[in-house]
């Protein structure tokens, strides 16, 4: 595939080229890639950061006397993993 670069884009590559970030254009080219693969997809929580949630939901419930119609605090969260 061959690929034309704007002169801004050229430039960005040799930059990271001479800074030694990066060995080849293709590699450059590759990291961005996969950068807007990243920033495409949904950013999900680490599993530290999911049971402090939970557990500040289960503290918010509490302390105020959340009542759910029809729901539990627990089908919640379960819902909540699933988006």
């Amino acid at each position: 595939m061959k690929i034309d670069l704007t002169p801004e884009q050229e430039e960005i590559v040799k930059g990271e080229l001479k800074s030694g970030h990066f060995r080849t254009a293709a590699e450059v080219i590759g990291e961005a890639l996969q950068a807007l693969r990243e920033k495409e997809q949904p950013a999900k929580p680490s599993n530290g950061a999911q049971r402090e949630a939970v557990r500040e939901m289960l503290e918010f419930v509490e302390k105020n006397r959340v009542r759910l119609e029809g729901i539990t605090v627990k089908e919640l969260i379960h819902e909540g993993h699933r988006l």
